[in-house]
Order: structure tokens, then sequence, then C-alpha cells
């Protein structure tokens, strides 16, 4: 008897494992939810979820923990989900929010002010003044070898641990996330071009910090 309840069990998440996102979400505003289905959402997108909080926290713990709060909240208020909609961004949108929060209320960050600079949706100039995405001021890691590539990500979370909180998840946002500066600025109430301004201003601070680590010097930001 216990092995046909098993088998039925792994045929059943075969099954619920070949859904779509709608219907998981569907299956989850129940109550009490699917369980299979709330699996099945947990295995398409803790990983994604915990390295965008990894990305913002820059710890490990605080990640899983900033993660984990994530993805409570979102299952507390899972009957308000939208079968249709978007629904790893909505999960990275609340974790990101919840960041934004908690920092704000530990550090009583007040907001950055406005920087009227040309608005910058695209490529940055370089030293020469030639235009250069970001993706091509890093080296391919795949030319790397293994103690390099440590050695990069090291620089890397070195770099962004001297961001402000604000400057990081803009960052972020625009280059890992793929956000607009005009998607950014309506989350924080500000102009595209003031978005624009922080942009440049976390590059060059990243820049700056990078190079210091090449040289083996110290930045003062």
């Amino acid at each position: 008897m216990n092995d046909g309840c098993e088998t039925g069990k792994m045929r059943c998440s075969r099954e619920v494992s070949a859904w779509p996102d709608a219907w998981l979400i569907a299956s989850i505003r129940h109550d009490p939810p699917n369980e299979l289905a709330l699996d099945e959402l947990a295995n398409r997108y803790w990983k994604p979820l915990f390295g965008r909080c990894h990305l913002l926290t820059l710890n490990h713990q605080k990640a899983a923990d900033l993660a984990q709060e994530a993805w409570c909240r979102v299952l507390r208020s899972r009957h308000a989900l939208k079968a249709d909609g978007n629904f790893p961004a909505y999960l990275t949108t609340v974790a990101t929010n919840l960041w934004r929060d908690s920092y704000r209320s530990a550090q009583r960050a007040g907001p950055m002010a406005d920087n009227c600079l040309q608005s910058l949706d695209a490529a940055h100039p370089n030293e020469s003044g030639e235009p250069l995405a970001l993706v091509e001021r890093i080296p391919d890691l795949r030319a790397l070898s293994p103690a390099d590539q440590t050695s990069l990500a090291m620089d890397i979370d070195n770099a962004l641990e001297q961001l402000t909180p604000q400057l990081r998840e803009v960052l972020v946002a625009r280059f890992i996330t793929g956000e607009s500066c005009a998607e950014i600025g309506q989350r924080y109430r500000r102009t595209e071009q003031s978005v624009s301004g922080w942009v440049r201003q976390a590059l060059r601070q990243m820049k700056l910090h990078l190079e210091a680590a090449s040289d083996g010097t110290a930045v003062n930001a």
C-alpha cells in the first residue's frame, strides 16, 4: 500500500513539474495550498531569488534570511497573486523592498538627492570619451584561470560593498535585473535623469575600487 502511495506521489510530482506558472499559482491560492505546486515554485525560483538577495546583502546568511522572508511574505499574500502575472519578478521585487526597508529602518538613511545628469540608458563613455557598454568592461570569465575567477569575484564583491546600499541596489536593478532607468525611477519617485546619475556614480566608484584592487592600493570613497 505504501509503495503504491509513494508511486502515486512521484507521478503527481512529475505532472506538476510540467505545469506552467499560471497553473501553479492558481493551485497555491486555495486553502490549504497545493503542496506539490509550492514545492515546484520553490524548485524553479529559489536559486534566482537567493542570488538576487546575495547581491543586495553581500552576505550568505543574510541573503538566506532575506530570501526566506520574501518567500514567506509572498505566501502570506498568495490569495492576491495573479495567475497571469510575472511571479519571479514579483518575488524579487518583494525581496528588494524588504531589504530596502530593513536598511532604512536600521540606518535611518534618507533618500539620495537628485543629480540632474544626462540620461544614460545605453553605453557609458570610457576615459577617451568613447562609448563602452558595461559588459565590455568585465573580463571574459572563460578566459580566466579558476584562481583568477575567484580573485575577480572577491574584488567585485568588495567593490560592491563600498557602494551605498541605494547605489548597489540601483546597479543590480539596472544591469542584473535589466530594468530601465525610467522603471527604477518610478520606484524611487525620481526622474530618469536622476537614476542615470546614480548609475554613473556607481560605475565610477566600482571602476575606482576595481582599479585599486588591481594595483593593490586603497580607495577613499
